[in-house]
């Protein structure tokens, strides 16, 4: 994985994914327990179970512009070290909360903590052209080994511990990944001097101009949509339609998790290597579109088990290659406003999906099934259009 890298690149790639892994090991634990405990507070509703699963995207997307543009002009750690503080701050207000409404403000403020896009843009500069999907995979590799580590040990800990200790060791391990990154990770060189494009905020009017950005930000939105989406409304139904006990989830989540991962590196190697990205995109959106497909076949607990493995397959492919496309198609000098821009459109996929999740709980399977397969065969259809007309440089 790491044998055309410097070691340069091969120190800063492994230090910033250990401290995505850590930092990502928190809110990942979350995942699998959270929409069943948020049924047990006080005014508890589907809708506002979705909600406060899904704010945590709105915050994130409401900052994500203005860090991406902050980390262009004074640098990517900075504004890193006051989102991570951030997080950890709304995680421990969480621990507390009695009712629903304290939740939603919590992850709320949990939400503020937006550094996605000066973490890809970090990583971004610290890496060539050349080996940077590569350097996207590991880190993608890390998140979805952590993700898989945390469906193991969520139910377990929130079983015996209680979910308001999950929120606590987020917490902890927020400040963890925090120090890392600031003694581990070094802050790019200033280039004040030989910038093409100058930082400012009217440079949106080029980005909004741009269809490779547009394409790529609707991928990632609705890619994280369905991705809360799934975990909105998944743990929920095991536990409520299916007796399938929290402790026991993992069984299900892990080895999906370990087979998307196995096959994911080498259809990355593959793509960077023979160029042969627009194949293992639409593998991926193919994968997407029959997890829902599976599901409304069989409309069971198989099925469930079914649309989580081929989701899976389809999201860890798309979640490395659509940021990477993205830094190599943005200009450098507006690489963190234009990562500021796709992160927003992430969360806002990612809050929506938490608003979807909530009526698919009320509502029924339908308005999950027959919606996201409609939505992605038009993304398929787009998709085939956009690889037609896109030119990568000769690094690509």
């Amino acid at each position: 994985m790491f044998k055309d890298f410097t070691p340069q690149e091969r120190k800063v790639v492994l230090s910033i994914t250990f401290a995505v892994a850590v930092r990502m090991l928190g809110l990942f634990l979350l995942l699998p327990v959270l929409s069943p405990y948020l049924k047990t507070l006080e005014g508890s509703t589907p809708q506002l179970i979705g909600l406060a699963i899904g704010i945590y995207g709105l915050a994130q997307a409401l900052l994500q512009i203005p860090f991406g543009y902050l980390s262009d002009k004074h640098g990517r750690k900075p504004v890193i070290l006051v989102g991570m503080l951030t997080y950890a701050l709304g995680s421990l207000m969480a621990g507390f909360v009695g009712n629903i409404w304290s939740m939603v403000f919590a992850r709320f403020v949990q939400g503020f903590g937006a550094v996605s896009s000066a973490m890809i843009a970090l990583s971004a500069d610290l890496t060539r052209e050349e080996v940077r999907t590569r350097a996207f995979a590991q880190i993608g590799a890390s998140i979805g080994l952590t993700f898989a580590l945390s469906l193991a040990l969520a139910p377990v800990l929130a079983g015996r511990l209680g979910v308001p200790f999950l929120f606590f060791l987020t917490a902890l391990l927020s400040l963890f990944a925090t120090f890392l990154l600031m003694f581990q990770v070094p802050e790019p060189e200033a280039r004040s001097k030989d910038r093409e494009i100058n930082p400012s905020l009217t440079n949106l009017l080029t980005l909004f101009k741009d269809v490779n950005q547009l394409f790529l930000n609707l991928s990632i939105g609705l890619l994280h949509a369905y991705l809360v989406l799934l975990f909105t409304v998944v743990p929920y139904e095991l536990v409520y339609s299916y007796n399938f006990p929290k402790i026991h989830h993992w069984k299900i989540y892990l080895p999906t998790i370990l087979v998307a991962l196995a096959l994911m590196l080498p259809a990355i190697v593959f793509a960077e290597r023979r160029g042969r990205f627009k194949e293992v995109f639409l593998l991926g959106l193919f994968l997407i579109g029959l997890s829902y497909l599976s599901f409304e076949i069989l409309k069971n607990f198989w099925g469930l088990v079914f649309m989580v493995l081929f989701f899976f397959l389809g999201f860890n492919l798309l979640e490395a290659l659509i940021p990477s496309l993205l830094t190599r198609l943005t200009h450098r000098d507006l690489r963190g406003l234009s990562l500021g821009l796709f992160n927003t459109v992430q969360f806002l996929g990612a809050f929506l999906g938490g608003l979807w999740g909530g009526y698919v709980l009320k509502e029924g399977y339908p308005l999950m099934t027959y919606t996201a397969l409609t939505l992605s065969f038009f993304w398929f259809f787009v998709s085939l259009l956009w690889f037609k007309h896109i030119k990568f440089s000769p690094k690509a």
